[in-house]
């Protein structure tokens, strides 16, 4: 949640620096060349940080947990008795369920990348029609 508001905080002052800028270059095309290349690094930042860095960090954490209750059940397959065996049953369930989130995330963060609208800059050269 802090890690959100900064990112927010940050992406709003960078903005308001944008804009200032822009106003500065009053019309100096080299100026305002490096006024779009400096807005255009804020919006990936926007796009990173509102698409695709939740479902990464998701993704991250799950395999986290993935790897910590795989950890506990190889460590109570050797055990025996009852407790241990259903330990060792809901450790392994618990390990399906985290690997197959960690791979949902990875799905949804890799769609995210491909999928969603980008804002560029490129100019559009007329004189090739």
């Amino acid at each position: 949640m802090a890690y959100r508001q900064r990112e927010s905080a940050s992406l709003l002052r960078d903005a308001e620096l944008a804009r200032t800028l822009r106003d500065l270059a009053s019309g100096d095309p080299v100026r305002l060349a490096a006024v779009d290349e400096f807005e255009t690094g804020v919006y990936k930042r926007l796009f990173y940080s509102t698409e695709v860095g939740p479902k990464i960090r998701s993704a991250a954490w799950a395999l986290l947990g993935a790897i910590l209750a795989g950890f506990g059940a190889l460590v109570l397959d050797s055990r025996d008795g009852v407790v241990a065996m259903i330990m060792w049953g809901v450790l392994l369930a618990v390990t399906i369920v985290f690997a197959l989130g960690a791979l949902t995330y990875v799905g949804l963060a890799v769609f995210a990348a491909a999928t969603t609208p980008r804002v560029t800059f490129v100019d559009v050269d007329d004189t090739d029609d």
